[in-house]
């Protein structure tokens, strides 16, 4: 896997991203990131709150529909419930994450861990609105003793399985040579 990783990010070291990754460093809101002793590590607490509310809420969801847990409500009641936390947590993570970006541009943008721990967000996401929109539809159409099926339920634990691969990754990150 590590050859995977290294050869990566040897490649991207050759793309355009390098170049704007020292243009990012010449800004002044980089230097504002950098020279405050207090920018990058806030940038980081709000990135991992943001991964804490969408990650819990995402669990929370994974869990009712499994009757796991909040089984004395129904679906539609639990997703109303937890889905804005999903997704206003989602934006709280791109907006730290530019922030993260911006503060240590070169770190992140050669990194191949970084594009991977990218790549497997936009498909977290995508297979979320996904099952997030089959959940609700059958939930609605079956009442209120739905039970989800087992490809529904297998696919909320492989959304779980996405997001702990993400958080891997992301704490991956300082770890991988750039």
């Amino acid at each position: 896997m590590g050859d995977f990783f290294y050869g990566l990010t040897d490649w991207l070291r050759t793309t355009s991203l390098l170049d704007a990754a020292f243009w990012i460093e010449t800004t002044g809101f980089n230097r504002l990131l950098v020279e405050n002793f207090w920018g990058v590590p806030i940038a980081q607490v709000l990135h991992i709150i943001g991964i804490g509310a969408a990650f819990a809420a995402t669990l929370m969801m994974t869990l009712r529909v499994n009757n796991m847990a909040g089984t004395s409500r129904s679906i539609p009641e639990v997703s109303a419930r937890y889905v804005p936390w999903i997704w206003w947590g989602l934006l709280w993570i791109v907006a730290s994450g530019m922030l993260m970006l911006w503060a240590e541009p070169v770190r992140n943008m050669v990194n191949g861990v970084f594009w991977v721990k990218m790549a497997l967000l936009v498909v977290t996401i995508f297979v979320t609105l996904a099952y997030q929109k089959s959940v609700r539809s059958a939930a609605t159409v079956g009442g209120a003793g739905w039970n989800a099926g087992g490809g529904m339920r297998l696919t909320g634990w492989f959304i779980i399985i996405l997001w702990c691969l993400i958080m891997a990754h992301g704490r991956w990150i300082a770890y991988a040579p750039v």
